[in-house]
């Protein structure tokens, strides 16, 4: 069987949405944690426009715990002197990995998730 280049193209490119799709669908969402607007003061100043934010009523240090141990195989990125109110873990590489950033903004945890910046 030969394959032209279209076909060729085609496969490659269905792989790589494949493999997106995965990268995407690995980073767990906090259980309750609903989709909300990211608020100013949360996050980077301008995130990706992949970034998906979420917000829970649960405490900082549950929902942190919660990632701990759901993402063993992540790295911790974690901010000196920050390690009460933010934290992110890293799953997969930074080249086509996944974030999930976790802050503590007026007495609720925001998520946010996608890629790294």
């Amino acid at each position: 069987m030969k394959l032209t280049l279209a076909a060729l193209s085609l496969s490659i490119l269905t792989s790589l949405t494949a493999t997106a799709c995965l990268a995407s669908t690995t980073a767990p969402v906090y259980p309750g944690a609903v989709p909300g607007t990211r608020p100013q003061g949360v996050g980077l100043k301008t995130p990706p426009p992949q970034v998906k934010a979420y917000v829970t009523p649960a405490a900082f240090a549950t929902v942190k715990a919660w990632y701990q141990v759901h993402l063993k195989d992540a790295s911790e990125l974690q901010q000196p002197g920050m390690e009460k109110t933010e934290d992110a873990f890293l799953v997969g590489s930074a080249g086509n990995g996944v974030v999930i950033m976790m802050q503590s903004f007026k007495g609720k945890t925001w998520i946010l998730i996608g890629p790294p910046v």
